[in-house]
């Protein structure tokens, strides 16, 4: 690759051509004969009116000459039309293969990414870069380059027949041919500008449109419908906006070419004409005169078109480029190998960690024994999700920090580090499936057993069976036609089911109720019994099964002990349990 090509917007697309060479190539070789048999065509016929009228001084041709020309005419164009197809089919085709290929290399690399690291895009601009973005570079990179290849052959073999023909009506052809160059140089910037704009309004457009339905709950519980409605209204009409000046401006070089174009037959009549009266053209001649200047002008106009498509896809490509450049913060170090057991002992050993300049943590350490229960607890922004996210490297640790069964977990493949720590987090997600498939999400078969057993011992089975379709009830977008308290228990159902030999519930029961906590608790109890677990949770009474209890505050430990021993002691977890206690009593009243 030239350096010129490595520092385009497209050199990222381009790496992708050796997988698709093949049909590519094909599809272009068809370019060289399928505009000779065009050209072949238009000589046919010039010399099927020459003999008809007898031009040149030849005898005027029999009806039975006249069909043999005609057959021969059809059969080029049989031969033609089949150089056509499979020059579309080729690179239409190999240009469909890379734009599914492409956006697989672009889902699979936005998976790689941390939360953290897609924070600064929004997912409806995601979309919109995936689809519209993908599509624009896929016609750069096939139909335009396919056009421009035709371009390519067909304007010297038409610029040469033409001169042969007749060299001072050509030279003066020139000049339309030049003055559509300039028209088209002129529309280029306007053209890049109101491409780019529109491509960003519709991924603004697509962003609110997903966030409205995505959070619809609260748009309903804000009564913000017409809110919602003007926002979306905003955004369509600038989008609209873009795309009208965008049309205006191709609606001005679309009229400007077919104006050359018109001038361009003008001079053919009124020049071409004279030429004919004075027998320096043929009849013959001057039809095929004007039957090349449509030929010509053709892949000029597909020229003017593929500039446009040009800009739209180079604003794509910048955009898909942005996409591809983001780095997952988190990464599997070479060499990484995979315990052949694992116990499940999780150690923390002096951990400071922040967000760029913010301190969260503070010389953290703690220690969990295989088969133990570590409850964590403290107010709330005191560090407990964060430390969560670094126990299960969503977040990455720093160097030898983190522990599992002795190991620094940033020497554990991510895949198997994934598959040994299940988190249920606060904000639980479920997919637009059935809620079936959501508990078996992590499973590589869905057992409908597992599933039930799971569903009862997070407390949801009874909820579940009172659906109309019971396992087999589609959810809504996030799980939506769930309340806040069936997701979470769905969620834990979910993380029981992948049967991880460490478990961490980070605050996933703050919305049930404390009976239903309790319930839940109950049912956990044998389901934990065996397993590491990491409970997370503002409620003390959420904290019943820990062995042991740790109380952070403002990122540093400040007490750890049971749950006995806590509240004798009369710290912080002491003031914690004796306001909920009273808050629960007030509650009963």
């Amino acid at each position: 690759m030239t350096s010129r090509w490595a520092q385009s917007p497209f050199a990222h697309a381009i790496s992708y051509f050796p997988r698709f060479r093949r049909p590519f190539v094909l599809g272009l070789l068809c370019v060289v004969p399928s505009a000779g048999l065009d050209l072949a065509t238009m000589l046919v016929v010039r010399d099927i009116f020459d003999g008809v009228t007898g031009a040149h001084g030849v005898q005027p041709m029999a009806f039975r000459q006249v069909l043999w020309w005609s057959l021969l005419v059809m059969l080029i164009t049989l031969v033609k039309g089949a150089f056509k197809y499979g020059m579309r089919y080729w690179v239409t085709g190999a240009s469909r293969e890379f734009e599914r290929v492409y956006r697989q290399d672009l889902f699979d690399h936005l998976v790689t990414l941390t939360p953290h690291d897609m924070a600064a895009i929004r997912t409806g601009d995601i979309m919109s870069r995936s689809v519209a973005d993908i599509e624009a570079v896929r016609m750069f990179l096939g139909p335009a380059v396919m056009y421009n290849a035709q371009t390519a052959v067909v304007m010297p073999l038409a610029l040469v027949t033409m001169a042969v023909i007749d060299w001072q009506l050509t030279a003066v052809m020139l000049l339309p041919f030049i003055a559509l160059a300039l028209v088209v140089k002129v529309a280029a910037r306007p053209t890049q500008h109101w491409s780019h704009l529109a491509q960003e309004r519709l991924g603004d457009l697509s962003t609110v449109a997903q966030e409205s339905f995505s959070g619809i709950r609260v748009v309903k519980a804000f009564v913000s419908e017409a809110f919602s409605r003007s926002v979306f209204e905003r955004m369509g009409r600038a989008f609209l906006d873009a795309n009208v000046r965008l049309a205006t401006v191709r609606g001005l070089t679309s009229a400007s070419i077919s104006i050359v174009k018109d001038i361009g037959m003008l001079v053919i009549v009124l020049l071409g004409g004279w030429h004919l009266v004075q027998g320096r053209l043929s009849l013959g001649d001057f039809l095929l005169f004007s039957a090349m200047l449509n030929w010509a002008l053709w892949p000029l106009i597909a020229v003017g078109w593929t500039l446009g498509m040009y800009h739209r896809a180079r604003a794509g490509a910048v955009r898909l480029n942005q996409l591809f450049a983001l780095q997952p913060s988190v990464r599997e170090l070479p060499g990484a190998a995979a315990p052949a057991t694992l116990r499940g002992e999780l150690e923390v050993r002096h951990l400071t960690f922040g967000w760029g300049a913010t301190p969260v943590l503070h010389d953290v350490s703690l220690r969990v024994p295989a088969g133990a229960t570590l409850g964590i607890t403290g107010r709330t922004g005191c560090g407990k999700s964060t430390l969560v996210q670094l126990l299960s490297r969503q977040v990455e640790p720093p160097p030898g920090t983190v522990f599992l069964d002795g190991r620094d977990v940033r020497e554990l493949p991510l895949t198997f580090l994934r598959r040994s720590i299940g988190v249920v987090p606060q904000d639980s997600f479920l997919f637009s499936e059935s809620i079936a498939s959501n508990i078996g999400y992590a499973r590589d078969e869905i057992d409908l057993k597992t599933v039930r057993e799971m569903a009862a011992a997070a407390h949801v089975d009874a909820d579940i069976e009172g659906f109309p379709h019971g396992y087999d009830e589609l959810l809504g977008e996030r799980g939506v036609t769930l309340s806040g308290g069936q997701r979470q228990r769905t969620a834990i159902a979910r993380t029981l089911a992948a049967d991880p030999p460490v478990i961490i519930l980070d605050d996933c029961l703050s919305a049930v109720d404390t009976v239903t906590e309790q319930a839940i608790l109950r049912g956990l109890r044998e389901k934990l019994r065996d397993r590491t677990s990491v409970i997370v949770s503002h409620r003390v009474a959420a904290l019943s099964l820990a062995d042991r209890i740790l109380v952070l505050d403002e990122g540093a430990v400040v007490e750890e002990g049971t749950h006995e021993e806590l509240v004798a002691r009369g710290g912080l977890y002491a003031e914690i349990h004796e306001r909920q206690r009273l808050e629960a009593e007030i509650e009963a009243l």
